[in-house]
């Protein structure tokens, strides 16, 4: 595995850009909301199919179960297996925590903001059960009347968030959904990317400041491009170091590293390579 020193993977950053709870900045935010970090438990359970399991694809870099744990990271996660499991869980851990949220694998849209804004409505509102368009939050002490009040009406936290994917082409509208969000987040941070539709980067890819990514640009793994590199059109780099002001053009980076301003490409292929 290739390391860069100080690394930040899109996990820390992307909800410093997309927070949209009382348009608080992020440091607030994330004091403010400590009690749902200290106080909650987040379920997630595992949604499979017999016919064919979309929820093991992997979706900009993560499978759809890894982006609804990103959502809850604040929290302590379990996973389930299967819904049979969600009573014995919520009986074994309500002595532990004040609320439990139990969510699904597949809604891999849901954000980190929703989320919190979700834990505020329902402490806001001193609710013991809170049902969601998919899954819901239910206080501790109400755990007895778990099933008795799966029938109730659920709030509407967002369009897409509990968006659920189980067949082919709402896989596909994930995929652009959450690409979509990616690309937002680099520009956000200082990236210049000219053409949006054949640009492809996956979630835990870092870019720096100052980087010109030219159209059909496929960035994969946990690479890394440092501050002011220009890729040019037709490159595919996967779990590659690429560092400052450096220029790669029509090349295949795997495993590799190219130092500081050099120039790669055109056709060039490199595995496990070091310039």
């Amino acid at each position: 595995m290739i390391e860069v020193e100080e690394k930040t993977s899109l996990e820390t950053n992307l909800d410093d850009v997309v927070q949209k709870v009382n348009n608080t900045e992020p440091e607030v935010l994330h004091a403010s909301f400590d009690w749902v970090k200290e106080e909650t438990l987040v379920l997630i359970v595992k949604v499979g199919s017999d016919k064919f399991d979309y929820c093991n694809f992997d979706l900009c870099g993560k499978k759809m179960v890894d982006w609804v744990k990103l959502a809850t990271s604040i929290c302590t996660q379990k996973i389930l297996e299967n819904e049979s499991l969600i009573l014995g869980y919520l009986n074994k851990y309500a002595g532990e925590y004040r609320q439990i949220a139990v969510l699904y694998s597949d809604t891999p849209l849901l954000q980190k903001s929703t989320f919190l804004e979700i834990m505020k409505y329902f402490s806001a509102k001193k609710m013991n059960f809170l049902p969601l368009q998919r899954g819901f939050v239910i206080n501790s002490d109400f755990v007895e009347n778990y099933q008795n009040i799966l029938s109730t009406p659920f709030v509407d936290f967002g369009t897409d968030d509990f968006y659920v994917v189980n067949s082919a082409s709402r896989l596909s509208y994930a995929f652009k959904v959450l690409n979509k969000r990616i690309l937002n987040f680099h520009k956000s941070q200082g990236v210049v990317i000219f053409s949006e539709n054949t640009t492809f980067i996956e979630a835990d890819v870092q870019i720096e400041e100052g980087v010109v990514i030219y159209p059909n640009n496929i960035l994969k793994g946990e690479s890394y491009i440092g501050k002011n590199v220009v890729l040019e059109s037709g490159n595919y780099i996967s779990d590659t170091i690429v560092c400052d002001n450096a220029f790669v053009t029509q090349s295949y980076l795997e495993k590799s590293k190219v130092p500081e301003g050099k120039t790669v490409g055109p056709f060039e292929k490199l595995i496990n390579e070091t310039l």
